[in-house]
């Protein structure tokens, strides 16, 4: 329990906590701050406060939240958990219940994390740019709840979110501030798992032919006749291409003994070496290849043909 707090304020050992089930100790009061501070954290409470029925549990529900009456918060696939202790001492257990992304949606998502290094590098950085929401959203993917989709269930009786439910969610924004992986197991997946299958996808994105779209793209429009002959003579002759690389190149290691200056991830710095030097072998495979096996050369242009190209060029 400790160390996944200790993650929560920034210090962390394990970078790859355990998958099931992770458990945060119960968070000190709130005092006058705000819950969430990130766009994320903020549309969670919004995903509350339009689903809640009840105005009056929200704003008791914050109260209990900013007082420290949640205990330790147990964050797992589809379902957290916490004991919340009302004024007069009593406890109740609570739960609220989040659906899972189906199988089909995380092979969606881990695609499109894999195909671009920046949505890579930010979720390392325990961030979620909009642009990756949008993405994934345009993929029919919502990694964020909407209005009906945090249910509740209390050992207090309550049908609808109670004071309960509702101090937990205002306690997971806090959670989620930090580190969005709590919001990703809760869809169904743990860091460890879903680290593990973006590097499974990098290293065969390594291998894997270029569509022919980048053979088009690399015919290219051509250079007007006039302008090459022109420069015939002072153009330098073309460097001889690198050699061919055929398994990237092993990363570092980067930890050496000597502790990480604060803030720096040492496991998440290495993923990152480790997908860049696939990514790099990829590229120059890419282009020391004049054509795709799967997409040949077009048939060379007739005399009218290449007319009718440098005319257009």
């Amino acid at each position: 329990m400790t160390g996944d707090h200790d993650r929560i304020t920034g210090h962390h050992d394990d970078a790859y906590p355990p998958e099931a089930e992770r458990t945060f100790a119960a968070l000190p009061p709130a005092g006058g701050r705000g819950f969430a501070e990130t766009w994320w954290g903020r549309a969670w409470l919004k995903a509350l406060e339009d689903s809640a029925l009840d105005g009056a549990q929200l704003k008791l529900g914050r109260r209990h939240a900013r007082a420290g009456a949640v205990g330790a918060v147990s964050v797992r696939p589809g379902r957290i958990t916490a004991v919340v202790q009302d004024r007069d001492h009593a406890r109740h257990r609570t739960d609220v219940l989040l659906p899972q992304l189906t199988g089909a949606q995380w092979d969606r998502f881990l695609d499109l994390v894999a195909d671009r290094a920046g949505h890579l590098a930010a979720l390392l950085d325990r961030d979620v740019p909009p642009v990756l929401a949008e993405d994934a959203a345009a993929a029919g993917i919502e990694l964020l709840p909407g209005i009906g989709d945090l249910e509740s269930e209390c050992g207090c009786g309550a049908w609808d979110h109670c004071a309960h439910s509702s101090a937990l969610c205002y306690q997971v924004a806090r959670l989620l501030d930090q580190d969005p992986f709590v919001l990703l197991l809760l869809r169904g997946r743990g860091e460890r798992e879903l680290l593990a299958e973006l590097q499974a996808r990098s290293a065969s994105r390594a291998g894997a032919p270029a569509g022919r779209e980048a053979g088009a793209a690399r015919a290219g429009a051509g250079v007007p006749a006039a302008e090459a002959y022109a420069a015939r003579d002072i153009l330098p002759p073309l460097p001889a291409p690198p050699p061919p690389v055929d398994v990237p190149g092993a990363a570092p290691v980067l930890g050496g003994g000597t502790p990480p200056a604060p803030g720096v991830a040492v496991a998440a710095l290495e993923f990152l070496v480790r997908d860049a030097a696939v990514r790099a072998q990829r590229l120059l495979a890419d282009a020391l290849s004049p054509w795709h096996p799967d997409a040949p050369p077009p048939p060379a242009l007739t005399p009218g043909q290449d007319a009718v190209r440098l005319a257009a060029a």
